[in-house]
C-alpha cells in the first residue's frame, strides 16, 4: 500500500513539474515577444499613418494597422496589445461618416442636476478585464482627413526624433484659480508649491503660473496667456494646465472685470509654426470633449503645427478632489520607469484611485455640492479614471532622463563629485540651485513692469545656475564650494538619450552622520 501510495505521489510530483516548466517556457516566450502597438482606423487613414507604424516597428513593437471594429480587431490578436492608437473622429450621428471610429460611453456619477448624463471614454476600450479600470494606454488621434492625420504623425515624429536639450528638464504648470472663495485662492498656489517641492523629481525646473493677484507668481494677469504659449514653445517634460475648464477654453481669473483664460483663438497665435511643443495634460473639466461638430480645446491644440505634440483632457465635467489626486499623481510619475506618454498617464490615474489625503477630501469632497446626502468618492475615482481622453499617440516617447551614475564626497576643500560617461554621451552641464531661496512675497498692489519683474525672480528661484559644461573628452568630475548647499544636478546628453542625477549638498546631513 505504502508502494502505491509512493508511485501516486511520484506521479503528481512529475505532472507538477511538468506544468511548471511549461509556464515558464510560456512566460520566457512571452517576454522574447514583442510588445504590440495596434492601430485601428478606416481606409482613408492607412497610409498617412504608415510613417508612424515604421517608427513604432523600428523601436521593437509588433505594428498592427487593422481597420475592423475595435472589439474585432482587438480580438483578433494573438495577444493583449500594449498599446491601442484609435485613428478618426467621434461624433454621435456620423457613424456612416469615412472618418468615424467609436468611442465607448459610460454614465456618469454627478453631483450637479445640470450635468450630462454620460460621457465619451476610449479608456473602456483599454479595460479587458471588466473592472472599469483600463490595462493598457489608450489614445486617438481626432481626425476627418488624411492631411490632418498627416500633420499630427509628422509632429510625432519630428518631436521624437530630434536631440533631447536641457529645456526638456522644465515643467511649465498654469494653474488656474480655484474661484470658490479668497482662502481656496490663496491655498490653491501654495498647495500647487509644496506639492511640486515635495513630489517632482530634483532635475525638473518648474515655471509656474498661479492665478491669484496677490501672489508674485501671477505676474501682470492680461500677459499670462502670452507667457505660457512663450514657455510652451520653449520646451519641457510636459505642460500642465490645472483648474477649471470648458469645451474650448481653461479658465484662469477674473481681473479688472475681465475673464483671462487660454483657448484656441491666442494659442495658434504662437503655436502655427515651429517645432512642435511637448505634451500637454489639462486638468479641468470638458476640455478634451471631442465628440462636438466642432473642435474642442484639446483638438485644437494639437491639430496646430507647433502646438503640443499630445493632449490629454477631460471629456465631460471632472470633480476637484479626484482632479487634485490626478496632478499629484502625475507629478510623481516624472521619474525613470517609463517614458512613454500613455503608460505615465496611466500609471498616475491608477495610483490616484488608491491615494487618500483625508484633509484634501473633507475640503474638496463637497465643493461644487452633491446630490446624495452623502457624496462617493469611489465612484468619482472610477469616473475619473475612464473620462480623461489621450488625443495623440499613447506610445509617444517622451524625453525623460535615465539615471546617471555618480558620486559625490566632502572635504575641508568643498564637495568633490564625479560622474560615469554614458557610451552615447557627447556633453554633460552641471547645474546648481542654491538651498533655501524663496520666493519674494507682493507687498504693495503692483503696475505691470512692477509684476512681471516680480514674477521673472519668482520662477529664478527654480532654476538651476549653470556651473560647468563638459565635453566627452574631458574628465566628468569637478569640485563645489565647501561651504554651499543645495542641488547639484549632471545632466548628460547624447544624440537620442538623456541621462540626469541631482545630488543633495547639504551639511547639517553630514553633521547627523558623525
Amino acid at each position: 500500500m505504502h508502494r502505491t501510495i509512493s508511485k501516486k505521489l511520484l506521479r503528481l510530483i512529475l505532472c507538477l513539474l511538468v506544468i511548471l516548466a511549461a509556464k515558464r517556457a510560456s512566460a520566457a516566450n512571452q517576454e522574447h515577444e514583442k510588445p504590440i502597438w495596434l492601430a485601428v482606423t478606416k481606409p482613408i487613414f492607412v497610409q498617412a499613418i504608415k510613417p508612424l507604424e515604421e517608427k513604432r516597428n523600428t523601436e521593437g513593437f509588433e505594428t498592427v494597422i487593422s481597420t475592423q471594429p475595435v472589439s474585432e480587431a482587438i480580438d483578433a490578436l494573438k495577444r493583449q496589445p500594449a498599446f491601442l492608437l484609435l485613428v478618426g473622429d467621434d461624433e454621435p450621428g456620423k457613424e456612416n461618416e469615412s472618418w468615424y471610429i467609436p468611442s465607448r460611453r459610460r454614465k456618469l456619477y454627478r453631483w450637479r442636476t445640470s450635468q450630462e448624463n454620460e460621457f465619451a471614454s476610449d479608456t473602456l476600450w483599454g479595460d479587458f478585464d471588466g473592472d472599469l479600470v483600463p490595462d493598457i494606454p489608450v489614445g486617438r488621434i481626432p481626425v476627418r482627413t488624411a492631411e490632418q492625420l498627416q500633420l499630427v504623425v509628422n509632429k510625432i515624429l519630428t518631436y521624437e526624433n530630434r536631440q533631447p536639450t536641457l529645456d526638456d528638464l522644465r515643467l511649465p504648470v498654469w494653474a488656474g484659480t480655484a474661484a470658490y472663495d479668497q482662502v481656496s485662492n490663496y491655498m490653491a498656489t501654495e498647495l500647487l508649491l509644496n506639492l511640486i517641492q515635495m513630489y517632482a523629481s530634483k532635475w525638473l525646473i518648474p515655471w509656474v503660473i498661479s492665478a491669484n493677484p496677490m501672489h508674485s507668481l501671477c505676474g501682470w494677469p492680461f500677459e499670462q496667456p502670452v507667457m505660457f504659449t512663450k514657455q510652451l514653445k520653449r520646451g519641457g517634460a510636459m505642460a500642465v494646465l490645472m483648474g477649471h475648464g470648458s469645451e474650448k477654453s481653461f479658465y484662469s481669473m477674473q481681473f479688472n472685470g475681465q475673464q483671462l483664460g487660454y483657448s484656441a483663438e491666442i494659442a495658434k497665435q504662437g503655436l502655427t509654426t515651429s517645432e512642435p511643443a511637448p505634451a500637454m495634460v489639462i486638468i479641468a473639466c470638458s476640455t478634451g470633449k471631442f465628440t462636438e461638430s466642432e473642435n474642442c480645446l484639446a483638438e485644437s491644440l494639437l491639430s496646430m503645427p507647433g502646438g503640443p505634440v499630445a493632449v490629454i483632457g477631460a471629456t465631460t465635467e471632472s470633480h476637484p478632489l479626484t482632479n487634485y489626486f490626478s496632478g499629484l499623481c502625475l507629478l510623481q510619475e516624472h521619474g525613470e520607469k517609463d517614458k512613454r506618454f500613455g503608460s505615465v498617464w496611466l500609471a498616475a490615474q491608477r495610483k490616484a484611485m488608491k491615494t487618500r489625503d483625508l484633509i484634501i477630501e473633507r475640503m474638496l469632497v463637497d465643493v461644487e455640492g452633491k446630490l446624495e446626502e452623502k457624496m462617493n468618492v469611489a465612484k468619482l475615482r472610477r469616473d475619473q479614471i475612464l473620462m480623461y481622453a489621450l488625443l495623440g499617440d499613447p506610445a509617444l516617447r517622451m524625453h525623460l532622463p535615465d539615471k546617471l551614475n555618480c558620486r559625490i564626497k566632502h572635504s575641508a576643500d568643498g564637495w568633490h563629485w564625479e560622474a560615469d560617461k554614458p557610451d552615447d554621451a557627447s556633453k554633460l552641464y552641471v547645474g546648481f540651485r542654491k538651498a533655501g531661496q524663496k520666493i519674494p512675497p507682493v507687498t504693495q498692489k503692483l503696475d505691470k513692469d512692477a509684476a512681471q519683474k516680480l514674477f521673472e525672480q519668482a520662477n529664478a528661484t527654480f532654476a538651476f545656475e549653470q556651473v560647468n559644461e563638459l565635453t566627452a573628452e574631458q574628465d566628468w568630475r569637478g569640485t563645489i564650494d565647501q561651504n554651499k548647499e543645495g542641488i547639484l544636478r549632471l545632466v548628460a546628453i547624447g544624440p537620442k538619450t538623456m541621462y540626469a542625477a541631482c545630488l543633495n549638498l547639504r551639511l547639517s546631513e553630514l553633521d547627523a552622520d558623525k
